[in-house]
């Protein structure tokens, strides 16, 4: 049987990761990318890191969830405190109805089976997913005291109900530049992910990794695999998100009474899609990420956009004091960001490519793409995927 010598195409999460399972499997791999995974186009790097399923649309992505949640937790226990790239944090959404259980569900035997309304992922017990009243988030935040908005901005805001669970974020600069090193560390890796060439064809990446002589290629080019795989161009889009970083540790929180400081005192993630506060595609957020917090936001489909508008700004602000609690007046933010999800239409690609890889061929090609919102959630278990499409 012929080794496995792997091309990966791609230095996001999603390339870097992918390399990484074929290197820890001892395939040899020659890594190729435009970009730096820092590069300020790199969508993993701008990212809000934080692990929850979200616009994306696949059979496989509770699997895939789950097996990025053990390696986060893992890798959480294992970090020194002078090197921290990943933090449990709670997580709220925000919800106008209840979207829940009802009593008849608890008793029918499609819940019993863990086939209810809530997501799958809600039922790993790490996550202590609660499904809270905002009356009951609050009488516990008496307890947390988590910078959240007040119970009654909330109701006032026609907001009822609330998900509540722990969850990882990553500070995603520093997890990449951590894999980008581990896979320098391997002595059957080749590596260049500055090389200023974006491919645009699969037969292109197929001629350079024979010229490599591998017998493998994996597509990672996320949403530049729509320059790449012309026949699933449709089928791609750039799904454009924008957020302010303001300084998590000195940024000026607005004046309070004496009990909502008390109340306000540990970071929170908050998000809200819905209602008066947020919608599908302008979902207001804030995610304590390393140093920085990261405020948005947006999902538009297909929107070229490169630079926040002033009406975009106000809005990002406005959620900045009112979910945050920080004074934008007195507080500046110490960055921005815009960027383009890879969003596919018909959901995430992670396959052999039929087209280039048959009997005769002596190339197997592998795509890994599409995971529009996801990629920090679904990074370590489509990256096994992949490993797994390869060896069979």
């Amino acid at each position: 049987m012929v080794s496995c010598r792997a091309f990966v195409a791609g230095s996001g999460v999603m390339g870097l990761r992918t390399a990484l399972e074929l290197l820890r499997k001892n395939i040899p791999v020659t890594l190729r990318s435009p970009r730096s995974p820092l590069h300020s186009s790199t969508c993993s790097q701008g990212a809000g890191g934080i692990w929850m399923p979200y616009s994306c649309n696949d059979s496989r992505i509770d699997r895939w969830s789950s097996e990025t949640l053990d390696e986060l937790l893992s890798l959480q226990q294992q970090q020194k405190q002078n090197n921290v790239m990943i933090e449990t944090i709670t997580k709220i959404c925000l919800k106008e109805s209840h979207g829940g259980p009802k009593v008849e569900d608890f008793i029918s035997d499609e819940y019993q089976t863990k086939k209810g309304p809530l997501p799958q992922w809600t039922l790993d017990p790490r996550l202590n997913f609660q499904h809270l009243t905002v009356e009951m988030l609050g009488y516990q935040n008496h307890v947390f005291k988590l910078r959240i908005p007040s119970q009654q901005a909330m109701v006032d805001a026609g907001y009822k109900h609330a998900w509540v669970f722990n969850t990882p974020v990553v500070d995603t600069p520093k997890m990449l530049m951590n894999m980008l090193q581990e896979i320098e560390s391997y002595e059957i890796a080749d590596i260049d992910v500055e090389t200023n060439h974006e491919y645009q064809s699969v037969e292109e990446m197929v001629e350079d990794a024979k010229n490599f002589n591998c017998n493998s290629v994996v597509n990672c080019a996320g949403l530049g695999a729509r320059n790449i795989c012309s026949d699933d161009a449709k089928n791609m889009v750039g799904a454009r998100g924008i957020i302010l970083h303001f300084d998590r540790k000195n940024c000026i929180r607005r004046t309070m009474s004496p009990e909502e400081e008390y109340l306000f005192q540990n970071d929170a993630s908050i998000s809200v899609g819905e209602g008066l506060w947020g919608s599908e595609t302008e979902p207001a957020y804030v995610i304590p990420r390393g140093d920085i917090l990261v405020v948005g936001g947006s999902f538009l489909k297909d929107d070229s956009t490169s630079e926040i508008s002033p009406e975009e700004r106000e809005r990002l602000l406005w959620n900045a004091n009112n979910l945050a609690g920080i004074d934008v007046t007195k507080s500046k933010p110490i960055g921005e960001w815009t960027g383009f999800r890879p969003y596919r239409e018909a959901g995430i690609r992670c396959e052999v490519d039929q087209v280039y890889t048959g009997v005769t061929s002596d190339m197997k090609v592998v795509h890994n793409y599409g995971h529009g919102g996801s990629g920090w959630t679904t990074y370590v278990g489509a990256a096994k995927e992949v490993a797994q499409l390869l060896s069979t």
